[in-house]
């Protein structure tokens, strides 16, 4: 670890919790904005050159891409909480050992996702009753993604690992450098050659690729805490039993929340394709907001991860009321912002009026009661944090089944504005679940 990381990683068990915390949160909100624009911008470009129904068609991928990034994203956050809890207590060799299985294991898993997204995702899109035109689209699409899949896990590994050991700048210029050379493909590829939506699947891929192997190349060089030789890489299947501990409640966390949007977006079929795309539009932008609160949780899942590690159970409730206060303020200003332009943010990706109109009454519907979402995560960050993680599992379980009914009744009824009371009232029930618990449970630490 190079004198810059340590320094970090010592602030993180010594400072003041709030500026360690913004400290620490601000390169990682930097990189979920970089990570969310290379959706935005396949978005954006394919709206631009390609028109609807290629927009459609990566609308309707889009769920399907973030069901999968969810699993390998919440298995890394999962092992990050085992490693942060090492990298505090300075047990360097246990955390290679860790490291290494989890990287074996978490390869042989995505190469077993993508095998399956291959084989069901085409049935799956047709019976929810999509256009089949369209669903011609999201599988040219789809296809490469899912070919390219294991390096969007190996990335998001080495990112997690290196952000428990205090390092968060490194993954985020990175995904600075990487998405500027997105944007650039995108255009070249779309718009210049004219490869088609193909052409923006492939920009994401090599910019993937790009990633992974930068990220792999500065673990070797800068950080010989996790520098792997060849006798290290074996998988050990007694730490492979508590490494799935931390890494499965965590990627179904992630994986159900996306699941419900999938799960609605079906219902949302017999309202036409506008309704749809322009529902996916707004999740884009959602996906924006939440780039600040899940950057604020994460950060404070190192701080309490480490800290827990080295035994500093009163530090682990400051980090907790900080990220209370923090996200509370973000929502004030962020909420605003999106009521006030709606129209406008949305219209960033598409010029039919229709798919404008649809995405605009969703953002403007939610703007302030993402207050909600932002509150469930960072309750949720603070379990992870302590590895309480098959509680943030249930509590997400929960609140989606809810998300789902509910909608399933109210669409027809509301259209649009049934699905925010429905992913509403999951938010509230999530926070009047855990809210309470967590401050008992912070309180006894």
């Amino acid at each position: 670890m190079t004198n810059r990381d340590q320094n970090k990683s010592d602030a993180l068990l010594s400072a003041a919790p709030l500026p360690t915390l913004l400290t620490f949160a601000a390169p990682i909100i930097l990189g979920n904005i970089f990570q969310q624009l290379y959706n935005i911008v396949d978005a954006m470009v394919v709206g631009r050159f390609l028109g609807d129904l290629p927009l459609s068609g990566i609308s309707v991928a889009s769920p399907v891409m973030d069901i999968l990034y969810a699993l390998l994203l919440g298995g890394s956050i999962g092992v990050s909480v085992l490693a942060g809890q090492l990298c505090g207590a300075k047990d360097w060799e246990r955390l290679r050992r860790v490291h290494a299985t989890a990287l074996l294991g978490g390869v042989g898993v995505t190469l077993l996702l993508s095998l399956l997204g291959f084989a069901c995702t085409e049935r799956v899109l047709l019976a929810q009753g999509t256009d089949a035109a369209i669903v011609a689209q999201a599988m040219s699409y789809l296809r490469i993604i899912l070919g390219g899949l294991v390096f969007c896990f190996l990335y998001n590994y080495y990112a997690a690992v290196l952000r428990a050991c205090g390092n968060s700048r490194t993954p985020f210029l990175v995904l600075l450098v990487s998405s500027t050379l997105h944007a650039a493909l995108d255009v070249l590829l779309c718009g210049a050659l004219r490869l088609g939506i193909r052409g923006v699947a492939c920009s994401t891929v090599f910019c993937q690729v790009f990633s992974t192997v930068w990220l792999m190349w500065y673990v070797e060089k800068r950080t010989p805490q996790l520098r792997l030789s060849r006798a290290d890489l074996h998988f050990d299947a007694r730490l492979g039993k508590t490494i799935l501990g931390y890494a499965w409640a965590a990627a179904l966390q992630q994986a159900v929340v996306m699941l419900g949007r999938f799960l609605v977006q079906g219902m949302l079929t017999p309202l036409g394709s506008d309704s749809v795309t322009g529902y996916n539009m707004s999740l884009r932008v959602e996906q924006f907001l939440f780039c600040f609160s899940q950057g604020v949780s994460a950060a404070m899942v190192v701080g309490l991860s480490q800290n827990l590690g080295r035994g500093n159970r009163e530090r682990v409730r400051g980090f907790y009321y900080t990220g209370v206060a923090v996200e509370t303020s973000l929502l004030a200003v962020l909420g605003t912002a999106v009521l006030l332009f709606a129209r406008q943010i949305v219209g960033l990706f598409s010029a039919n009026p229709a798919v404008v109109a649809a995405g605009a009454l969703y953002t403007g519907t939610m703007a302030y009661l993402y207050l909600f979402a932002f509150l469930g995560e960072v309750i949720q960050g603070f379990f992870r944090g302590i590895g309480r993680l098959r509680l943030t599992m249930l509590a997400s379980l929960l609140q989606v089944v809810l998300r789902v009914v509910l909608s399933y009744f109210l669409i027809p009824v509301w259209g649009i504005r049934g699905i925010c009371a429905a992913v509403v009232t999951g938010w509230v029930l999530l926070v009047a679940i855990e809210g309470g618990y967590s401050l008992r449970a912070a309180r006894r630490l």
